[in-house]
């Protein structure tokens, strides 16, 4: 993981709650709407697949951590919202 990420990691299992402009520029960020876990492909731990803002099925890489209220999620691959 980028040390940006590892960064944002550290502050989200502070307990801080992320807002999209508090969120660093470099990690790239998602919106995912009507999503749902899923398994991995590759591996064993889950990812989260919906869709994209253009009305596309897209799914992310491996969950590295999610809110407890399942607003967001933090992935290998970037920064997803959740809706």
């Amino acid at each position: 993981m980028r040390p940006e990420m590892e960064r944002l990691l550290e502050r989200l299992q502070s307990g801080w709650q992320p807002r999209s402009d508090e969120i660093d520029m470099r990690i790239p960020r998602w919106t995912l709407r009507d999503w749902q876990f899923a398994p991995s492909f590759t591996r064993p731990e889950a990812v989260v697949i919906g869709y994209d803002a253009d009305g596309r099925v897209t799914r992310s890489d491996q969950i590295v951590w999610i809110d407890a209220g399942l607003r967001w999620a933090l992935c290998t691959d970037g920064f997803w919202w959740l809706q």
